[in-house]
Parts: C-alpha cells; structure tokens; sequence
C-alpha cells in the first residue's frame, strides 16, 4: 500500500517517470558513475572502448534513468590534448575518483559504478607475493592503463598505471566516508 501511494504521489506530483521507476526497478537517484574509455593510446590504440563507455552512459542515462549530472565521463579518443581535464590521463582518472570521497552529495547506501575500458597490465611482484592472498605461487599486480601510461609528466616523472593496489585503498576510502 505505501508503495502505491508514493507511486501516485510520484506522478501527481507530475515528477518524471525516471524519478520513480525503471524497467530494472532501480532508483536512479541512488548512483553515480565514472566512465573511463581509452581508444587512443600512444602505442597499441583500441578501437571501441569510448564507443563502450558512451553506451554505458546511454544505459544508465536512457534505461535507469540517472541523471548526467551524476556522471563523469573520461574519454580518450583520437588525438587527446594531454592537460585536458576529460582525458582519462592518470592524473585526472585519480582526481576523479578521489572526488567521490568528498562529494557530500552522495549519500550513504548510494551505488557508484566506476567503468573502465581500455589497456590493463598484470605485473609480477615479489613485495606483494611474499604473503600471497591467491591461489597461484605469484600474486601479480593488475592495473588499469591510463591514457599517458609510460611518458614523462611535466615535471620529467614517469606516469606509471593505477594498480589495483591504488584502486583497492581508494575504493576503501571511498567506502568509509559514504557509508
């Protein structure tokens, strides 16, 4: 009963069918999103990763109903500007998530869907297999290959990926400040 009376207050209100139900019954107020697509790397370009990223924006916008408002789209397609703060270059794919943390719109219980398509590496690494958490001998280093992977930043630094390491402590802190 309370259900269908929201659902009437909903459209009474003449709210937009998106506020209050999709086809997945989901509610779109509750997410949010970081789409990451790389085509055009340096060296090995892909070809759709930012036509993939795009048409999980167009789900999410178009089925689920989110707003665009609520996501963020980081899109390396031909011929990027590095400096442009809407290429997933390593520092801006980091600034991005880091966002989240402080993002005192997101409210505990919020899903956050972070998209990534494009390169990813596995490294081994004895610092990290000394106790392994795996089933193998070797627990290898996966990472995520931003756009500038393996060229000097503007301060003569080389641009290393984002380890899942990296991306394990972010979503942990992530997680302790929106729950």
């Amino acid at each position: 009963m309370q259900a269908c009376i929201e659902l009437y207050s909903a459209v009474a209100m003449g709210l937009p069918r998106s506020h209050w139900m999709n086809r997945y019954g989901v509610d779109a107020s509750r997410f949010w999103a970081v789409l990451i697509g790389i085509d055009a790397y340096e060296h090995r370009h892909l070809r759709g990763c930012v036509s993939d990223a795009l048409l999980m924006k167009s789900f999410l916008v178009d089925d689920l109903g989110v707003s665009e408002e609520r996501i963020r789209c980081l899109l390396g397609s031909e011929d990027p500007t590095l400096g442009d703060p809407l290429i997933p270059s390593r520092d801006n794919i980091i600034r991005v998530l880091y966002s989240l943390i402080d993002n005192q719109e997101i409210d505990p219980g919020d899903n956050i869907l972070v998209y990534f398509t494009g390169h990813g590496a596995s490294y081994n690494s004895a610092k990290h297999s000394q106790k392994p958490k795996c089933d193998t001998n070797s627990c290898p280093v996966e990472a995520l290959c931003p756009l500038d992977r393996d060229t000097l930043d503007a301060e003569g630094r080389y641009v290393p990926d984002i380890s899942d390491r990296e991306l394990d402590a972010l979503h942990g802190n992530i997680s302790r400040q929106r729950a």
